[in-house]
């Protein structure tokens, strides 16, 4: 069965997790949905079929007020997908939770791994922050 981003569902053998609302489209076999009484899951297609709902069964003020905008992007397998370049991140939050915050991959780390005090707000920044779509920036001025 084939889910799309905003169904409604439950758990068929967790009915205590109440209705959840799938994050994103199924892929890859699996399916990550935010669950009203549970959090965010991400379950195997493999072992367990959510049920859709729809109608009155659907109905949840909690998922109404979900902001999906808010959710950081993930692949298939749950990776965070870098803010770069698309590609998945290997970088945890207990890893490092600066470059885990950026949300990015590491080839876009690999051009430089040095940190420089910025003159201007004091702070020591990675020179990595500079990156860009459109390349690295090679010169760090105030614009």
């Amino acid at each position: 069965m084939q889910y799309k981003k905003g169904d409604r569902v439950k758990h068929p053998k967790k009915p205590d997790w109440g209705i959840g609302q799938v994050l994103a489209d199924s892929t890859g076999g699996t399916i990550r949905i935010f669950f009203t009484h549970a959090g965010e899951k991400t379950m195997s297609l493999d072992f367990v079929q959510p049920e859709k709902l729809s109608g009155d069964a659907a109905s949840s003020p909690i998922l109404d007020q979900l902001n999906l905008t808010a959710q950081t992007t993930r692949d298939a397998k749950g990776k965070v997908l870098c803010t770069n370049c698309g590609a998945p991140t290997q970088f945890g939050e207990t890893a490092n939770p600066k470059r885990y915050q950026l949300g990015w991959c590491e080839p876009c780390f690999k051009h430089s791994q040095r940190t420089f005090k910025d003159e201007t707000t004091g702070e020591t920044r990675y020179i990595d922050e500079f990156r860009t779509i459109d390349g690295i920036k090679s010169r760090y001025g105030p614009h």
